[in-house]
């Protein structure tokens, strides 16, 4: 004979309450970081120019004008 129970399955329950809460969670984080990205895209793209400048302009320029 099978027993049945009125008891709720609350491990079960939990567990999707657990997963949703971390569901969530990973949303907001993922929120948070592509605001920050948009919000230093500008100052990111100036700093990689200038980077670039020094790097490809610059260096060779000292190096051809002094001979090291």
């Amino acid at each position: 004979m099978v027993k049945f129970s009125n008891k709720p399955n609350m491990k079960g329950i939990s567990n999707v309450a657990e997963d949703t809460n971390y569901k969530s969670k990973m949303i907001g984080r993922e929120g948070r970081l592509f605001a920050g990205v948009l919000a230093t895209r500008i100052t990111g793209m100036v700093y990689g120019v200038i980077i670039a400048f020094v790097l490809v302009v610059l260096i060779p320029f000292l190096v051809k004008t002094i001979g090291v």
